[in-house]
């Protein structure tokens, strides 16, 4: 079934959100899993993004193939945002690298997984989100232009930044392990 049944539905019915919920709940948990490392944290975020998308669904206006997504990953970037400001960006990078060094992605990376999510961390807010977005979500410009409200354009050259700055430090934390 199509998102815009799915949401007309769940706007007259709250048990037909649990389809959303099923359908989405793997997406928003894996984009989450790149931003917050400790477990209990991730899942209280996920609630959080899945019970306001709940409360608030007669407020969505579905306009556009991919807005319903969109709306859900905005929710979420807002509430990592949140938990970080509320808990401060320190206590961040120290978890990262503590937990959760592999992930189902890392056979696909040919650099060492660790060092990437190190990287990653080092990047700020809206890189990390292109970034994720980007490759870990496989998503296209246009779709994380929808997300963000901005310009396809303006998202590409974004992506291309986040990448450059990234390789940079990958290349610098590779060195020091090397040496």
């Amino acid at each position: 079934m199509e998102d815009k049944e799915l949401v007309l539905r769940a706007k007259k019915d709250i048990n037909a959100f649990d389809e959303l919920y099923k359908k989405y709940f793997p997406l928003i948990n894996r984009f989450i899993y790149h931003k917050v490392s400790e477990e209990e944290v991730r899942r209280d975020i996920v609630s959080n993004v899945f019970f306001k998308a709940l409360k608030n669904i007669y407020k969505f206006q579905y306009l556009t193939k991919g807005a319903f997504s969109g709306w859900l990953y905005r929710i979420a970037i807002n509430e990592v945002t949140d938990y970080y400001r509320k808990n401060g960006r320190t206590k961040r990078l120290v978890e990262d690298v503590k937990l959760n060094q592999d992930s189902p992605l890392s056979e696909e990376i040919e650099i060492n997984y660790e060092n990437l999510r190190i990287a990653i961390k080092k990047l700020n807010e809206k890189e990390q989100n292109v970034i994720i977005l980007r490759y870990f979500e496989k998503m296209s410009n246009l779709e994380i232009a929808e997300i963000l409200g901005k310009k396809e354009g303006a998202v590409k050259v974004q992506v291309h930044r986040a990448m450059q700055k990234l390789k940079t430090i990958i290349t610098e934390l590779e060195g020091r392990n090397d040496g």
